[in-house]
């Protein structure tokens, strides 16, 4: 099966490097065009479904994908949200440091590893993508999803884990791939021998 990750639009946050993970946070002028953008790239594909992250970051996404393809659903899961950064939510670093600073070393430190204060850790997030993608592959198969590609609107941690999954690597292997905002990851899975590859990578900045 085919399943496109595809991380949300910049954001206000992350363009000033703010601490936001389940926080909300507007679109930049930038991530409102990339929608378009998206939209276009994926207009021709024939999606046999779009699944989105409840955060509105995403959703405005996978709305603006979806007016692309009448009568499509966007089908919202929680699983699939960004990690909780706990504390440090809506932080700069040097807030963060303030707060707690031996605790907030160890988030900047070993970041994905660490588990803030009424947070999340990487392992958690796999703990909840894993049977997302489960339950994915059994609708694919119910479904009977072959050369028909499958949207997910998420996060980049989110997305990390999903590809940790499907292509069986740890964090310290994916953590330096370069997931970009409204970026559109192309992943080819075999449910029967469980084997994935990357097919394509690009984003409203590059192409690859």
């Amino acid at each position: 099966m085919k399943i496109l990750l595809i991380r949300h639009p910049q954001t206000e946050a992350l363009k000033n490097r703010i601490i936001y993970g389940r926080s909300e946070s507007p679109l930049t002028p930038e991530g409102v065009a990339s929608i378009a953008w998206a939209a276009e790239k994926l207009k021709a594909a024939d999606l046999a479904a779009l699944f989105c992250s409840p955060q509105e970051r995403a959703r405005l996404l996978a709305d603006g994908i979806a007016k692309e393809h009448p009568g499509l659903p966007v089908r919202i899961d929680e699983r699939i949200c960004e990690l909780h950064c706990g504390i440090y939510e809506q932080m700069t670093f040097d807030e963060a440091l303030a707060a707690d600073p031996e605790d907030a070393r160890k988030f900047a430190e070993e970041f994905g590893f660490h588990r803030p204060k009424g947070g999340e850790n990487f392992e958690d997030v796999k703990a909840r993508t894993g049977p997302f993608l489960e339950e994915l592959f059994e609708l694919a198969r119910k479904e009977g999803y072959d050369e028909r590609p499958v949207a997910v609107v998420s996060h980049a941690m989110a997305i990390r884990s999903m590809i940790s999954h499907l292509l069986g690597y740890g964090l310290n292997d994916i953590w330096h791939f370069d997931i970009q905002p409204t970026g559109i990851l192309e992943i080819g899975y075999d449910l029967e021998s469980k084997w994935g590859r990357v097919v394509s990578m690009t984003s409203p900045q590059s192409a690859i």
